[in-house]
């Protein structure tokens, strides 16, 4: 039976534009149905109730949300056409690093430029033209952000092109002047659009076959004397992620070394130039950064041992998309919690456990995020329950009495050795969190 695909977009977004340029590089066959976004259908609402925004794909039925996830389905499940992400488990961490760059700058920063003005838009338009020398500084003298090939990064940024002209003219200045190679690199897949459907300009790699070729043999060669190191503060949630990832892997031998984040050292600097944060995990000299993308690397690299990602596209997708939930909503709100008071106080924590009722949703009665396995999502969250003491203790509320399933859930994973040996205590968490207020100035 032929696929039913389904896309529900609007013509401005360019996220919407990730995944019609996805869909075409497969050549899947699709409809196409435009959201008026000031008055959201029903079908919207009801294949994102989270978000309760474009784009979604439905397919056979199904949907999947958030723009990159969808792109990574795509390419999962249509493996006979070209692949977007490459076949190297490193290659793939740095694709999915460079595309989650694009997801947390591009957008805000671009907005910012046209609805500024004066020194705001000034300062807006600095930012901006900062991300992009960092982006063109990746690209480097490539065709592609992958290389020869058209991919994933592309597949990210490409979109934003076609606002490239809105800016210019809002801000006054000249994006090809301060970034020509971007540009240059933008008008080569310049995106002819045919009815909703897009198609780009492809540059042929003779070499594919050999490249595919040569990173199956690799994958496939049992790895020894892997040097790894991790890069981490003891407080993160984020570092705790790898820890947990690597002890689930049965990866124990590896350097650890503790970043005083205070006195970042040349090491981090060097090794996570765009971020300057941890986790950092450096593997056989390789740097891959940020929390999730190390988890998923990890996951590919050591095939052999608990899967953290279910095997099903779809279920890899669900997946993804409540890690990156986790990802966008959880630290930032406790943080809230614990650095303002009154009002402001009080709409954070209405926030985090209205945050905690839809992760509970999620979770039902399963023992695990992903049934009765242990896995990503699981990983991107129970971090997080050695900050609850803090931050209950900062807002004078119990997350238990609110979001008791959710709390039963962190006391079973605190079970499994990974977590309860990767995890700080409770106490010592809040502690810190007294620390760092008081060095920022907040009683």
């Amino acid at each position: 039976m032929a696929d039913e695909v389904v896309v529900l977009s609007t013509w401005a977004s360019m996220f919407g534009k990730r995944v019609e340029i996805a869909v075409a590089e497969k050549g899947v066959e699709y409809e196409y149905k435009e959201e008026d976004l000031a008055n959201k259908s029903p079908l919207l609402l009801k294949t994102n109730p989270i978000h309760k925004k474009i784009p979604v794909l439905i397919h056979n039925g199904k949907p999947v949300c958030e723009s990159l996830i969808i792109v990574q389905y795509i390419d999962e499940v249509w493996k006979e056409k070209k692949q977007l992400l490459p076949s190297d488990a490193y290659e793939r961490a740095q694709a999915r690093f460079w595309a989650d760059y694009v997801d947390k700058k591009m957008y805000d920063a671009g907005r910012k430029v046209w609805t500024t003005k004066g020194e705001e838009q000034e300062v807006a338009k600095k930012e901006y033209i900062d991300i992009l020398k960092v982006l063109e500084g990746a690209l480097g003298d490539k065709p592609y952000f992958g290389g020869e090939e058209f991919g994933f990064v592309d597949v990210a940024l490409i979109p934003f092109y076609s606002w490239f002209y809105a800016y210019e003219t809002c801000g006054n200045f000249s994006i090809e002047a301060e970034c020509p190679k971007l540009v240059a690199w933008g008008k080569s897949d310049v995106l002819q659009i045919q009815t909703p459907k897009l198609h780009i300009n492809k540059y042929q790699s003779t070499h594919l076959k050999f490249l595919i070729a040569l990173a199956f043999l690799s994958s496939n060669i049992k790895m020894g004397g892997d040097e790894i190191v991790l890069m981490n503060g003891w407080f993160s949630p984020f570092g705790a992620r790898v820890r947990i990832a690597l002890a689930e892997k049965g990866v124990t031998e590896y350097e650890l070394k503790e970043e005083d984040l205070f006195n970042k050292s040349p090491l981090l600097l060097e090794r996570n130039p765009v971020h300057k944060k941890v986790p950092v995990l450096i593997h056989n000299g390789k740097t891959v950064c940020e929390s999730l993308t190390i988890v998923q690397y990890i996951d590919e690299v050591w095939k052999g041992k608990s899967p953290l990602l279910p095997s099903d596209p779809y279920q890899r997708s669900v997946a993804r998309f409540w890690a990156d939930f986790v990802d966008k909503k959880v630290y930032d709100t406790m943080k809230r919690i614990t650095r303002t008071k009154g009002e402001d106080q009080e709409r954070a924590k209405k926030e985090l456990l209205e945050i905690f009722k839809l992760l509970e949703g999620e979770l039902g009665d399963k023992p695990y995020f992903g049934g009765d396995e242990f896995g990503l999502v699981d990983i991107a969250l129970v971090p997080f329950y050695s900050r609850f003491y803090a931050v209950e203790t900062f807002g004078k509320f119990s997350i238990e009495a609110e979001s008791p399933k959710l709390v039963a859930w962190a006391q079973r994973c605190m079970e499994k050795e990974s977590v309860s040996n990767s995890l700080p205590d409770s106490k010592k968490v809040y502690e810190f969190v007294l620390y760092v207020n008081k060095k920022l100035g907040i009683e």
